[in-house]
């Protein structure tokens, strides 16, 4: 790879991290600021979420800094043995009850096209604050010269409920699919439907039932 080329896809991977750094800054920034209104424990579990959020994004950052495992393929996916994945999933809800769900995972491949890894998370509305540790796995159907993905996931986690009414914390499963879109052969956009089931009354709103909608942005080196 010449010196030119070198720095073109190092600017290419500085320009595609950059927006989603800035998103996660000032994510933390307004989850920061809303934790001073919960009490203790809550404010920890919450900052706790933030913190592992925006430090996956800054490690991703780094990783382009210093170079991806391997070079820039094209635009194909390539999920081969021993590729790594980061995801970063999520959206606040600023309405009259402030809702937020922030996920982050880091998963590798075991095989191709077959990934296991783990994943946190935190969700809330209002006083309401889930904080939850999963350990998943995803097969992708990776087709030709597609750039679309079809995958399913399975899991299985712990989660944790604390509210004005109740605090408690169970096993979950979840199940999961979705279709993934690649932009280049490292990064891709996620779209996915899913559901965790709980042996209590932890989610939010003091369900056992959690619905998904899943949108985020996976990086892979």
């Amino acid at each position: 790879m010449s010196a030119f080329t070198f720095v073109e896809v190092k600017f290419r991977a500085w320009a595609a991290i950059e927006p989603l750094r800035r998103v996660a800054c000032n994510a933390t920034d307004r989850i920061i600021k809303r934790t001073k209104t919960m009490k203790p424990t809550l404010q920890i579990r919450a900052l706790l979420g933030a913190i592992l959020m925006a430090g996956a994004v800054s490690a991703h950052a780094q990783q382009q800094a210093t170079g991806p495992r391997n070079p820039l393929s094209g635009e194909l996916p390539d999920l081969s043995a021993g590729t790594r994945e980061i995801g970063v999933f999520g959206n606040v809800d600023w309405g009259d009850d402030i809702s937020y769900d922030l996920n982050v995972t880091y998963a590798w491949f075991t095989k191709d096209d077959w990934e296991v890894g783990l994943s946190t998370g935190l969700s809330g509305v209002e006083s309401d604050l889930n904080l939850g540790l999963k350990l998943f796995t995803e097969y992708n159907w990776v087709s030709g010269d597609s750039k679309w993905v079809p995958f399913v996931g399975g899991s299985l986690g712990w989660a944790t409920l604390e509210s004005d009414v109740f605090d408690g914390d169970a096993i979950t499963v979840g199940l999961e699919g979705g279709v993934k879109y690649f932009l280049q052969s490292n990064v891709a956009l996620s779209f996915s439907v899913g559901g965790d089931y709980a042996f209590d009354d932890v989610f939010p709103g003091n369900d056992d039932f959690n619905k998904r909608l899943n949108i985020g942005t996976r990086f892979y080196f």
